[in-house]
C-alpha cells in the first residue's frame, strides 16, 4: 500500500489463499459459478479520515475478490475531494492524474 497525501494506491497480487475453494472446484458456492474477471476499486470522498474507506474496502475485498473470485487489480482511494455542501474540489488535488495513471498501468506487469 502506498499512501500519498490523501490518496491510497494499492496494487495487489493474490497469494492464492483467499480463493482456494474456487480454484479447486471452479465455483465459489455450491449453487453459483462466476466468470473469470478482473476488478478494481476507485472511490472518492469529501473527507479523509482514517476510517473513510474502511467499509467499502472490506466489502470489495470480501465480496468481489474472496467470495466471487474476481482478480484484484488494485485500489485508488481518493479522500479530501471537497465539502459535501459545496463545490467538488477533486480538480484541486492530484487524484485525477493518479486515476489516469492507474488506468494506464492496470494491465502492465
Amino acid at each position: 500500500v502506498e499512501r500519498s497525501g490523501s490518496v491510497c494506491l494499492k496494487k495487489h497480487r493474490s497469494n492464492g489463499h483467499g480463493n482456494r475453494r474456487a480454484k479447486e472446484t471452479g465455483r465459489t458456492s455450491a449453487y453459483e459459478k462466476y466468470p473469470d474477471k478482473d476488478c478494481a476499486l476507485l472511490m472518492t470522498s469529501a473527507d479523509d479520515y482514517f476510517w473513510t474507506f474502511e467499509q467499502a474496502v472490506s466489502y470489495y475485498q470480501f465480496t468481489l475478490v474472496r467470495y466471487i473470485g474476481f482478480h484484484d487489480k488494485g485500489m485508488l482511494l481518493a479522500g479530501g475531494c471537497g465539502d459535501t455542501n459545496g463545490k467538488p474540489a477533486i480538480d484541486r488535488t492530484g487524484h485525477l492524474e493518479r486515476a489516469y495513471a492507474f488506468g494506464q498501468n492496470i494491465y502492465r506487469a
